[in-house]
Formats: C-alpha cells, sequence, structure tokens
C-alpha cells in the first residue's frame, strides 16, 4: 500500500484515525494517543472520514483545553507575581502546541470542505485562492506551479498548496509583527489568559507567545515533526518505535538507495500519477528531451543531475534566445515538477532546479500585440468570403467571444443552445478528450448578434450535434486533440492571406483586441473576464457571478465588423 497521509492507519484492511494529545491535556484526557476507526475500508472514503474526525477530537481537545485555562484563571489572584512570571514559559508554550494544534485541524477542516464540495472551494468560499499579487517578483515560479495544478485540475494537490501558502502569509505575518514590535494580539492572549497581569508583564508574555507561535508553524512548514509531541523548545519529540525511522512529519526522503531512475522512467512515472492534459504532455515530452540532450549520460541517473547543470542549462536557452516566460514557465517548470515529484517519491534526495530563475527583463518592442480594428476588420472579411467552416467561423466566435482558438475550435453542435431566451455557446472540454486550460475557462456565452446574423445556428443546425470543426478525435487524453490541427491551420492560413507582423499571433491577437476594445466601449474588466474565461484576480472576484442578461448587453456594445481605425 502507498505510503498513508500523517494521522491515517489500517489493521487488518480496516483505516483509523490516529491522533497525539496534546502534551498539556493528556493529564487530563487520560491517554497519550486516541485511535478510532473510521469503519471503512475504501481508503479514498477515509482520507474524507478522516478530516471530519480530526476536526471532531481537535474540537474536543479544544474544549477541555478551555475548561482547563478558565479553572487555571481563577487562581491566578492568589499567585504572586513571581510565580506568575514563572509560568510564562509554560503558558507560552501551551500556546504554541495550541496554534500547532488549530494549524492541523484547519488544514482538517479545509480538506473536508473542498472534497465535500470542490465547486464552492474553485470560488474561494472556503477562504481566497493565492492570486498574483500575492507573490513577488522573485516568487513568479511558485504562481506558475500553482496555475500549472489548477490548469491540471488536482483538486488534493492545489488544496495541499493553498494550506501551505496559507500558513507561509501567517509566518510573514507573524514576522512582520515581531519586526515592528506590533504585539497587539498577543498581549490581549496574555491579558486573557493571566487576569489583572501589569503592562509590562503582558508585553513580555505576549512576546514570548509570538516567538513560540513563530517557532512551531515554521516547524510544520520545514517539515518537522509535530511539536505538540514533546518539547518544543529542547527538541525532545517522540519517536516512533523504530529509532531509525525518519521522524513523524518529516519532509526530508533519505537518499534513494534503489536501483538508478533515468529522466524517461521518471517522466513516465510522472505521467502516470498526474495524468496531464495532452499538450502539456506533448510539449513537456519535448523539454525533457531537450534536457537529457544537454546532461548526456546523466540523463541515465537523474541523482547525478545537479544544480549547476540546470543553471547550465537554463543559460544555453538564454543564449538561443528563448523568452524569459517560456524558459521560467516552460522549461524550469517542467522540470521542477520532475524533481519534486522525485523527492516526494524518494526518488532522489533533493531538487537539483530549485531556486534557478531566469532574470532577464523584457525587452522594449517585443511584448505580444492586438490586432487593430482595422486589421479585424478585414480578417473578418477574408473569413466570410472563405468556403472552408473553420475558416469561415472561427475568427468570427473569437473576435465574438474573446476566445482562445483552441476552445472555439473544439465545438460541437450540442455545445450550442437556448438558454434563459439567449442564444448561447456552451466553452467547454470536448467529449472525445478536448480539454482546456483552466477551471475558469469553462463558461457559457451568448451568442454575439453578428453572428446570428451570419447564419451560424443554420451552420451549426446543418452540421449537427457533434464536431464542428473537425471530423473525429482519436479520444485518447494522450495524444494531441484533432481541434490543435484546425487551429494551426487557422494560424497559417492568417499569416499567408498578409498577417504577418511577428509581435501579433495570427489566433491569439483576436483575444487582445476583444479585451480592448471591450474596455474601450466601457465594458467592466470582470465582465469581459468573465466572457473570454479569464481569472478575475481581484479578491471580490471569487464572489462575483455574472449572468447571461449582462453579457449578452455587454457583447451588442462591440461593432462587428468593427468600424475601419475603430480601436
Amino acid at each position: 500500500m502507498a505510503k498513508l497521509p500523517e494521522r491515517l492507519m489500517a489493521r487488518s484492511g480496516t483505516f483509523y484515525c490516529r491522533i497525539w494529545v496534546p502534551t498539556d491535556i493528556a493529564p487530563i484526557y487520560g491517554r497519550q494517543i486516541v485511535v478510532r476507526s473510521l469503519r471503512t475500508k475504501d481508503l479514498k472514503t477515509a482520507k474524507s472520514r478522516l478530516a471530519r474526525k480530526s476536526v471532531e477530537l481537535e474540537n474536543q481537545f479544544d474544549e477541555i483545553r478551555a475548561d482547563q485555562i478558565a479553572g487555571d484563571n481563577l487562581g491566578v489572584a492568589a499567585l504572586d507575581i513571581s510565580t506568575i512570571r514563572a509560568r510564562f514559559r509554560d503558558i507560552a508554550r501551551e500556546h504554541a502546541i495550541a496554534a500547532s494544534d488549530h494549524e492541523f485541524s484547519r488544514r482538517a477542516a479545509l480538506f473536508c470542505q473542498a472534497t465535500a464540495a470542490p465547486a464552492r472551494f474553485w470560488r474561494g468560499e472556503f477562504g481566497p485562492l493565492p492570486v498574483p499579487a500575492d507573490f513577488g517578483h522573485d516568487e513568479e515560479d511558485a504562481y506558475t506551479y500553482f496555475d500549472h495544478l489548477v490548469a491540471e485540475g488536482d483538486l488534493e494537490k492545489v488544496i495541499a498548496f493553498v494550506t501551505r501558502f496559507r500558513l507561509r502569509k501567517r509566518i510573514e505575518t507573524l514576522q512582520s509583527m515581531r519586526a515592528t514590535g506590533n504585539l497587539g494580539e498577543f498581549v490581549a492572549i496574555a491579558d486573557k489568559r493571566v487576569a489583572g497581569i501589569s503592562r509590562s508583564d503582558a508585553i513580555a508574555l505576549g512576546r514570548l507567545l509570538l516567538e513560540d507561535e513563530l517557532t512551531a508553524l515554521r516547524a510544520i512548514a520545514e517539515g518537522q515533526p509535530d511539536p505538540s509531541l514533546g518539547d518544543l523548545r529542547a527538541g525532545n519529540f517522540r519517536q516512533t518505535e523504530n529509532p531509525e525511522a525518519p521522524s513523524l512529519g518529516s519532509s526530508l526522503p533519505p537518499a534513494p538507495t534503489a536501483k538508478p531512475i533515468s529522466l524517461d522512467e521518471l517522466f513516465e512515472r510522472w505521467e502516470a500519477e498526474t495524468d496531464p492534459s495532452a499538450s502539456t504532455l506533448s510539449s513537456w515530452r519535448g523539454i525533457t528531451r531537450d534536457l537529457k540532450s544537454f546532461v548526456g549520460d546523466k540523463a541515465d541517473d537523474i541523482t547525478r543531475i545537479a544544480a549547476e547543470d540546470i543553471v547550465g542549462w537554463k543559460d544555453k536557452l538564454v543564449k538561443a534566445n528563448k523568452a524569459a516566460a517560456t524558459i521560467s514557465r516552460g522549461y524550469l517548470g517542467c522540470a521542477r515538477a520532475l524533481f519534486r515529484f522525485a523527492v516526494a517519491n524518494r526518488l532522489a534526495a533533493s531538487d537539483p532546479s530549485q531556486g534557478i530563475k531566469v532574470t532577464r527583463k523584457m525587452k522594449a518592442g517585443k511584448k505580444m500585440l492586438g490586432y487593430s480594428g482595422e486589421e479585424v476588420a478585414r480578417l473578418l472579411n477574408l473569413a466570410s468570403n472563405a468556403s472552408d467552416p473553420w475558416k469561415k467561423w472561427l475568427p468570427w466566435l473569437a473576435a465574438a467571444t474573446g476566445s482562445r482558438i483552441g476552445e472555439v475550435a473544439q465545438l460541437h453542435g450540442s455545445h450550442v443552445f437556448e438558454e434563459e431566451g439567449y442564444q448561447v455557446v456552451k466553452i467547454m472540454p470536448a467529449s472525445d478528450a478536448g480539454s482546456l486550460k483552466n477551471a475558469e475557462s469553462e463558461r457559457t456565452v451568448p451568442i454575439h448578434p453578428a453572428l446570428l446574423t451570419a447564419g451560424f445556428l443554420a451552420f451549426v443546425a446543418e452540421k449537427g450535434q457533434g464536431p464542428l470543426f473537425y471530423g473525429r478525435s482519436s479520444g485518447d487524453p494522450k495524444r494531441k486533440h484533432a481541434s490543435k490541427g484546425v487551429a494551426n491551420r487557422l494560424a497559417s492560413w492568417i499569416r499567408a492571406n498578409g498577417f504577418s507582423d511577428p509581435r501579433k499571433a495570427p489566433n491569439h491577437a483576436l483575444r487582445h483586441w476583444f479585451k480592448t476594445e471591450a474596455s474601450r466601449v466601457g465594458i467592466p474588466d470582470s465582465v469581459a473576464d468573465a466572457i473570454q474565461g479569464h481569472t478575475d484576480s481581484s479578491s471580490s472576484g471569487v464572489y462575483r457571478h455574472i449572468g447571461l442578461a449582462l453579457m449578452a448587453s455587454s457583447l451588442d456594445k462591440i461593432e462587428l465588423p468593427p468600424r475601419r481605425g475603430a480601436s
């Protein structure tokens, strides 16, 4: 059986929740470990029940601790000041243990909520999800990795990332409070714990509370043992019965002792477990081949690949004039994903790509641009006179919805229907193993009046319920979808007809134009984002839901074809 999550154990095929009782309440609870049956032999069900059982037990612990604190506070008046101060260290340690317990309780609650209601999790109802603004310039790789997890739709990995991200934000807040002397939160805790405490003593205790909570949370972030298992300050943590076993919760795997694993084998294992999209699989295979070519025979044993090799590979790509974003998000993003997978699965002791990034900034004159209104009008006129359906309708669909060509190229007739009195197009993965970029890409958009006038519905009725712009696809998610070929042919056709500006991607420049035109005619960014399937990065975006009526009235403002010279 694969390694089980923390606090989950199995006996005779049945799963159990196994939790250490916090040391501050263990004498009252009467035991050091609690084991509760989850009454299932199914691992997926056990994980869900584990989260609920963990929350239930943590709540019991909190109630016992609250009763104990209340009892302690009743007797404070009888204590002299030296006795009170002697307890500061114990109070701070108890607070750190409670902070540690709360962190794991919060994780369990989030996992339970997110797995029970994924749609609400994606909308941010269980707490805001990370957005680009949450990351500094030196953390672009972290957000790129998160964006990749979201695109792949791996819920458990996204939950794990969000959990680590929220813990990191709390640690940063504590560090800032320590640096500025902002102890208000902890002085308030000190006042509650020790009735009648003087201002100077409350500040002294508050400082200890902050320091011990920061130490406890850092230990969790770094994968060290749960401080509730032993003395936080002394590091006297309980070990498992096997003295050579790694500490509970350790994230540092031992050096691999099995036979060497090659880059090809690593890629195959990563592919089998993560089930990436066909486009990711195709591009990352090429990137892996490029890395193999650079490192030579080291590719036969991934543990021989060092950070210096990754730096040299990155430098080679820079010299080849690869775009910084392509190197960072594509090449280094692939390497990081593979080596992190190797570390997590005990195939390697470290990630040689960690911390390596491209610092080159984009030069003026290199940024990609959108079409002008005149260019869009010329392209739509060219499309209207084309005989092939993909040449005729795809540019119109992209201009009318701001969609990626790959999204509309995989449309089926069944994706076009009436809803709430509007003729709409449902942008979703094609049933024959199509895919979209991320969760926000799936959406329902009203059909622009210009498309209705041009006869788009009659075309759809003639084609039937199946694919509109390709014959058939293999249905194999590991292979490129047939719509990808259509999108590539369209780009070549547009280039061949005079749209040759290298800074204007033949297909994607329509998406840029739509965003610009929407702003010009006064469509709010939130509405344009909903139409285009862009992520709304504002903190309120997770609560905002744009209806068809608002989308339709906004699309009416966009003139198609645009007047010559417009926008």
